[in-house]
């Protein structure tokens, strides 16, 4: 009678699920500092900036000499580009956090929060449906069928799952 080992793929998952269970602490730190220089920006600013904008407006990255944003469209970067040196001055003699502050770099987020709830429903649905589509007559790779097969032998001790595992490693 042999004695099973014990899985250790299994343990490997349990300890991943539980280390990504929490963020990293300098991750949380960086977080929570961004999200309130978010919140000083928008107010130091919310007479200069239109409101479209800073609905989307969000820090992204912080020095003590450089602000990062990140905002919903190419012009409301342009527009934080242009008036630059007029944002920089009011937040430098405003704000304690930004003292220092040398330059505001500006980045543009593709799909924000913000848009995918209230403008684009209809047309992520419809990209989404088509890369769906596009996947769906794709055979699997040779590495993905290893994966599923290694998964059936090793992983799993349901019988019924281990066989339909198999079919579609072997598809």
């Amino acid at each position: 009678m042999s004695k099973k080992q014990p899985n250790r793929l299994a343990q490997l998952i349990d300890h991943q699920a539980f280390a990504g269970s929490a963020l990293p602490q300098t991750l949380a730190d960086n977080m929570r500092l961004y999200i309130e220089a978010t919140t000083e920006i928008k107010e130091l600013l919310i007479d200069c900036l239109p409101e479209e904008i800073l609905s989307t407006c969000w820090v992204v990255g912080l020095t003590s000499e450089q602000l990062t944003l990140s905002v919903g469209s190419m012009t409301a970067a342009n527009h934080i580009r242009y008036l630059q040196n007029a944002y920089l001055q009011i937040l430098t003699e405003q704000s304690i956090t930004f003292k220092q502050l040398k330059q505001i770099r500006v980045v543009v987020a593709k799909i924000s929060a913000h848009s995918l709830s209230s403008k684009k429903p209809l047309a992520l649905s419809a990209t989404l449906s088509k890369s769906h589509k596009a996947n769906e007559n794709q055979a699997l790779s040779q590495n993905t069928k290893r994966t599923i097969s290694q998964a059936a032998e090793h992983v799993t001790t349901d019988e019924k799952l281990r066989k339909a595992l198999l079919r579609l490693a072997n598809h």
